[in-house]
């Protein structure tokens, strides 16, 4: 049996592996033990079933606010298997990349869900998901590829006169000024309710 499964239902999270981690029992076949350290100090030993992607229809997409944050949820169907709530934190590159792309999936066909995590030719590290539909890669909505800027009201980066770059404390709220933006898009876009961002 599952952990946590008391609602009939998978719960699945990408870790900074890029890879989608569910925590099941000990002796479960094929799982493998993780050991974690919470950000509070707390040690810890989980055992999971590791998948690198994950195919079905959204059915729903909500927000869940726990002790470490907000996470978007997303709940996959596949018409077979438990439900799987997917979730992404809101402050991690995975949770932003997904929100920003979301608004371009169409609801009612299955989408392939592939978390990547990988360090570039210029040593940068690079973690997001990729959304495919019908074997086509779901662009971000607030990026123009072509022009190389922001759009769809997307803000961005205020560079105070006189100055090439925004410092250390300058950058940080700028990204957290955009995170609230995406989860007030997403809340508007896909109408969910203030009472539900809440915990299960």
């Amino acid at each position: 049996m599952l952990n946590n499964n008391k609602e009939d239902k998978i719960f699945a999270s990408v870790l900074a592996d890029g890879l989608i981690h569910v925590t099941v029992d000990e002796g479960t076949e094929g799982a493998k033990k993780r050991e974690y350290e919470t950000s509070d100090g707390k040690n810890g030993i989980k055992w999971e079933l590791v998948y690198t992607d994950i195919t079905g229809i959204i059915s729903k997409i909500d927000f869940f606010e726990g002790d470490y944050g907000v996470s978007l949820q997303l709940t996959i169907e596949d018409g077979e298997e438990k439900p799987v709530i997917l979730s992404l934190s809101t402050n991690s590159n995975y949770g932003e990349d997904a929100m920003k792309k979301i608004f371009n999936l169409d609801l009612s066909v299955p989408v392939k869900i592939v978390p990547y995590s990988f360090i570039d030719d210029n040593g940068k590290s690079k973690k997001g998901i990729t959304f495919y539909q019908n074997d086509v890669k779901i662009k971000n909505y607030f990026y123009n590829e072509e022009t190389k800027e922001n759009i769809n009201g997307y803000p961005d980066p205020k560079i105070p006169k006189g100055k090439k770059t925004l410092s250390k404390d300058q950058w940080k709220l700028y990204f957290m000024e955009a995170r609230i933006f995406l989860i007030d898009k997403v809340k508007e876009y896909f109408k969910i309710e203030e009472n539900k961002l809440k915990e299960f």
